[in-house]
This record gives structure tokens, sequence and C-alpha cells, in this order.
């Protein structure tokens, strides 16, 4: 829905730039293993049906600290359609997105004793039993209807993984940062599923503004249709996305309120281990808000009136800042804040124009409330990390990555984790 509001802002009907009857849209084939699949994924677009397929691999091991110092294989693949139903003739300013994901092997995401995922990509769909296989579901399908240029409706089952999007620090996992308070913003975890039905509204008040409203359910359903979760609680969330010019560089930001109401909230701060027995209080609501950056600090590269900041991946040679910071309820939240902060770019050795690369650092905040300190929380998480992305062929890259993490249980030593992945798109 997001993809598809920028695509209207910037006078586009859909995943290509509107051409004539029979007229292939430009392809980047460099994106793409396979290419333009000998003319099919262009002529495809024309018609308003674009494919993305992306075969993930991860091999990663804490050859320091944590809880186990072994290494482990894991690997996802994510399968993405999206119908512009106006460039089918069908109904204008309407689009569909089907995004369905297997994930196979094991993480580290249990070795590192840290409070969020060491690979944000191994932790997806959302399982009850941590790395269990998940052969095929469908986390994303979703209708938007744009009513006029400025407005537009959306309805279905929503995955949330691409919101809070960065220039430098996003990607689901897959091409930018691994762990997961890197990604997004950890505040959000306990209100925000991964997947889940809502419904809303998308607004382009300005050019290279977006306003995107959602209501959905608190419970998530990636491996369920969602429809028996309604009821059992619901999440508002209304983020607005900004970009713009400093010295002629491009910049964004965006903020976000989140309120989730009508299901049960433990308060840490009223429960807890006494000598006379265990006491759980709870609360019918909760609430969180951030805030989040990007900019560029130096290009080469003549600068297009939008940044796709979508794609997971710099889109100017260069080198930028990014940073987020969030605060929740902290009755309710076990985190009352977190921020993070880096550094990332594009091509920044000769002759290597799309090689990635990135420097970030994660602090949270932990609510040490009675309950808690009893389970043996610390009261702080921190980490580091640093990749550098390497573009072996069109399509292909390869990731180089380590991260140094804060575990959050008192007496687990801080991890030292290493890894690579691979990252194919077909």
């Amino acid at each position: 829905d997001v993809q598809a509001a920028e695509d209207v802002e910037s006078g586009v009907e859909g995943p290509v730039s509107n051409p004539e009857v029979g007229e292939a849209p430009v392809l980047d084939e460099s994106t793409f293993l396979l290419g333009d699949w000998g003319d099919w994924r262009s002529a495809w677009a024309a018609q308003g049906i674009s494919f993305d397929v992306q075969w993930t691999q991860h091999a990663q091991g804490v050859v320091d600290g944590g809880t186990d110092t072994s290494f482990r294989y894991g690997g996802t693949l994510d399968y993405l359609i999206e119908f512009d139903l106006g460039a089918m003739g069908v109904q204008p300013g309407a689009f569909v997105k089907v995004l369905a994901e297997s994930r196979y092997g094991e993480s580290v995401n249990g070795d590192t004793g840290g409070l969020l995922p060491a690979s944000t990509d191994l932790s997806f769909p959302l399982t009850d039993v941590l790395d269990d296989n998940v052969a095929l579901t469908v986390t994303e399908l979703s209708f938007a209807q744009f009513l006029s240029p400025t407005f537009g409706v959306v309805l279905g089952k929503f995955q949330t993984l691409d919101g809070d999007p960065n220039e430098f620090a996003s990607g689901r996992g897959r091409s930018q940062f691994l762990n997961a308070s890197l990604v997004f913003n950890p505040v959000t975890s306990l209100m925000v599923p991964y997947s889940t039905l809502g419904g809303g509204v998308v607004v382009l008040p300005a050019p290279n503004v977006t306003i995107v409203s959602l209501v959905s359910n608190t419970t998530d359903s990636s491996t369920t249709t969602g429809f028996g979760d309604i009821g059992d609680g619901w999440t508002w969330s209304t983020e607005a996305q900004f970009q713009y010019r400093l010295g002629g560089l491009p910049g964004g930001q965006n903020v976000a309120f989140i309120y989730a109401a009508d299901n049960t909230f433990l308060n840490f701060n009223r429960s807890g281990i006494f000598p006379d027995g265990v006491l759980l209080a709870a609360e019918d609501d909760t609430w969180a808000a951030y805030w989040s950056g990007w900019q560029y600090l130096h290009t080469p590269d003549e600068v297009p009136d939008r940044i796709d900041v979508n794609d997971g991946r710099a889109d100017l040679r260069g080198v930028g800042l990014f940073a987020r910071f969030g605060i929740a309820d902290e009755d309710t939240n076990p985190i009352a804040w977190s921020f993070s902060a880096g550094l990332g770019g594009r091509g920044i050795l000769p002759g290597r124009d799309d090689d990635t690369f990135g420097l970030g650092f994660a602090y949270t905040d932990i609510d040490r409330g009675a309950f808690a300190s009893a389970l043996g929380f610390d009261e702080e998480a921190y980490g580091f990390e640093a990749f550098y992305n390497i573009a072996l062929a069109p399509g292909v890259a390869l990731t180089l990555d380590g991260q140094v993490v804060n575990p959050v249980f008192d007496g687990v030593e801080t991890a030292t984790i290493l890894g690579v992945r691979l990252n194919i798109r077909f």
C-alpha cells in the first residue's frame, strides 16, 4: 500500500511508468540474476503484473559469550507478486499485493541471549516454536484503491516489517543490517504483529509526504488467516513519512504513534513475585511512539526527485547517517525507550559501485519492574553491528557481518556473532 501510494504521488499508475500498450518498460536487469526472463518480465510488467522472488541464506555463529557457541545455517524464500489493476484494464487506481514466504534451517536467535533477534530475516514469519520450518505461508494479501491522486483506502492482510522504511537501515534483514534492533524500532514489538488483518487509509497531502493510518488485529497471523483473531484486541497505527533536500542532499524522516486496546497487557510495575505468592496485574491498553530519520552526507550521483526507501538498499553512491528513537508505556511495555544510530552508504571503494556497507549501534532501556527483576532481566540491552555487502553478480549479494550483543539476562556474557548472508533475486 505504501509503494502504491508512492507510485500515485509520482504520477506512476503502477509498478512501471505507465507504458503505452505493447511497449515494454525499461528494466534494470542488474537487479535480478535472471535479468528480464527473456523479455517476459518486462512484458508482464507492461500489463500490470510484476514479480520478485528472493532466496536468502544465512550462516551465523556465536564465537564468544552468549548461551551457545554453535554455528547455525538457515534460509528464507520470499515470493512477491503485485497487480496494477489499472494497467490490467480492470479497475483504475487499484492495486493487489501478495507476499508468500518459506523458511528452513536454524538461526542463532536462541544462542545470543539478546533481547532482539540477531537474524531478523530468520525470525519471520512468527511461529510458536523458534526456528520452526515454514513450508509456505501467505503473510500479505492486500488491496488498495485510490479514490483520487491524494487519497486511498487499503484492506486485507498486511505484513508490517516494511513499516518505518529507512534508506540506510531497513531491508528486512535481507540486504542491510541483520540485527532486528537496526531494522525496526523495538518499542513496537508488543502491539504491532508481523502479519495481521486490517484496513485503513493512505493520504498524500503534499509532494514527498505520505501518511498511512491502519486499524488491525493485535494478534499475529503469520501462519493463519487471521479471521479467528478478530475481537481479541485491536491496534491503531499512524505513520507519516517525509522526504526533503538539505543542502541539496536527500534526507527523510518518519514519525508514528501506535495505540492498542481491548487486550491483556501485563503491568510490569504492579506485578511481581512476592513471599506470599505471584501477583499479575494487567491493563487493557498500551501505546508507543517513534521517530526515525536518514540523511545523505555526500553523493557524486544526480539526485532524483524521490528516493525509494522501500527497496532495502542505498539508491545513490555515497555516505549517509541514520537514527531511530522510540518511547513506550512504561507500565505495560518491557521496553521503556530505544535508540539506534549509525552510518551507511554505497560504492565507497573504487570500482565497487554496487557494494554497500553499514555501521550501527542500538540501545534499549528495559523497564525493571518487580516482575522483570525477579525474572533476571538486565536493565539495558545494547549492541553493535558492522556489515559489508559485496555485489557478486546481477541480483546476487554476499554480506560479511559482525555483531557484539549485550545479553538481556543477568549472568550471560556479551555475545560476539560472526556470519555471512547470501541474497539472490531471481
